[in-house]
């Protein structure tokens, strides 16, 4: 069979795809708009596998070409090429179609923030109660690499903790030819305004999110304004759609990250303390409020998937004791900064990152409102050393933070918000390292 990889991606799941193929002895081509060099060794372990590549154009002779085109999620669902393309798919359609799952508890989650620290909280807790499980999907690990394991391994999954994106789940629910699979839980976790580069409306948005929702889900949970979206979308009783809004938790006060995971995991009949018992001992994910380390009274928090304005308060809301010395902006993605006002007065100091966003929404706002800054700068080592510089002259020796939470893309100047994090905890660690020295 001839398989072409409509995009490579940047966070591995172009990667995943050509394995997989290449590993079941078929023809696999590579087309990316990047250069070659945008790729590092993964284009060199394609190359031993038999892979051919296309960079910096697609062309129709290759979607010609192909029995099986591997969408990339980020290739908008009317670009020009897709037409000529005889079969479409993607990781998780490819897992659904060709793959039982009925003897695996499906755990879906998607919304616009707490993703990825909601299944891997999940996952942290099951795996503690002994349970074998699997995390898939938007935190970067493939639907293949499950594809593959289902392959090879005779251990039974019992848990496959599936996190998606709108993005994801609008290629789902165009390309599929079988009906999704049942879910044990299907997950919500908010909704933000996000993505309105590649969106006509938040209507439209939304509506990519709440396809999760299906007749085909067992325990909807989500907060309490989409019930009646989910009601009408899955059929349940309302006895079967639990809310994460409707009451205090005391125990995770200052942890509002974990009240989505523990409302599933209470949902699986899994008691209470043992539920808040693990999650005491579950560390977070990287660049989701990562405490890097600390020196001379200095906290550094890596918050760099924080890519939507609003993010910014939320991140903020875990320091509300201690000054901030906050480093934000980057690329604009059609997001409002309305919102931001609260969260950026909070700030000891703000030092921005250059980008879109940062120069055509960010620095007006913040003069409009006369909120200083420093900045912007052009890469991740002179935004750090000046908000390390500002909070070193603070006189008082109570705890401090230099928080990374950009409220913004990352693109104008890094690979992606893995690599913005990755430069700032580096930045970070070399500062406290020479403590030691």
């Amino acid at each position: 069979m001839n398989v072409l990889i409509f995009g490579l991606g940047v966070n591995g799941g172009g990667f995943a795809a050509a394995k997989y193929f290449l590993k079941h002895n078929h023809n696999v081509l590579v087309t990316d708009l990047k250069s070659k060099n945008d790729f590092g060794k993964a284009i060199n372990i394609l190359e031993k596998l038999g892979a051919k590549f296309r960079f910096s154009q697609h062309l129709v002779e290759d979607f010609l070409w192909a029995d099986l085109v591997v969408k990339n999620a980020s290739i908008l669902p009317n670009n020009k090429y897709l037409q000529y393309a005889k079969k479409i798919t993607t990781d998780f359609i490819y897992l659904f179609e060709n793959y039982t799952l009925d003897n695996i508890k499906i755990i879906a989650v998607t919304g616009t923030k707490g993703k990825t620290t909601t299944t891997h909280a999940i996952n942290h807790v099951l795996k503690k109660e002994g349970y074998n499980t699997k995390l898939v999907g938007n935190m970067g690990i493939s639907a293949f690499e499950i594809a593959n394991y289902l392959e090879t391994n005779k251990k039974h999954i019992d848990y496959l903790i599936c996190e998606f994106s709108s993005w994801q789940l609008r290629d789902i629910f165009n390309y599929i030819t079988v009906d999704f699979p049942h879910t044990k839980i299907s997950l919500f976790t908010n909704l933000l305004e996000d993505h309105q580069n590649t969106y006509d409306s938040m209507e439209r948005y939304l509506q990519d999110k709440l396809s999760l929702f299906t007749p085909n889900t067992e325990i909807a949970i989500c907060p309490k304004g989409f019930l009646n979206s989910i009601k009408e979308k899955t059929h349940l009783k309302k006895r079967n759609i639990k809310f994460t809004d409707d009451k205090l938790i005391p125990e995770l006060q200052n942890k509002p990250e974990l009240i989505p995971p523990y409302k599933a995991l209470l949902a699986l009949n899994i008691k209470k303390d043992i539920i808040l018992k693990h999650l005491n001992s579950f560390k977070g994910v990287a660049h989701r409020i990562e405490w890097v380390g600390i020196r001379d009274n200095i906290l550094f928090v890596n918050d760099s998937a924080s890519t939507i304005p609003e993010a910014i308060e939320f991140s903020m809301l875990h320091f509300d004791k201690i000054n901030i010395h906050l480093i934000c902006g980057g690329t604009d993605k059609k997001l409002k900064t309305i919102n931001m006002k609260n969260s950026l007065s909070k700030a000891k100091s703000i030092t921005l990152l250059d980008g879109s966003f940062t120069k055509n929404k960010l620095i007006p706002f913040l003069n409009k409102n006369k909120i200083k800054f420093n900045g912007p700068y052009n890469n991740m080592k002179e935004a750090f050393d000046t908000a390390l510089s500002i909070s070193q002259e603070e006189s008082d020796i109570n705890m401090k933070a230099v928080l990374l939470s950009p409220g913004a893309a990352s693109f104008d100047l890094f690979i992606n918000e893995f690599d913005r994090g990755n430069q700032f905890k580096r930045l970070a660690k070399e500062f406290i390292d020479k403590q030691n020295i």
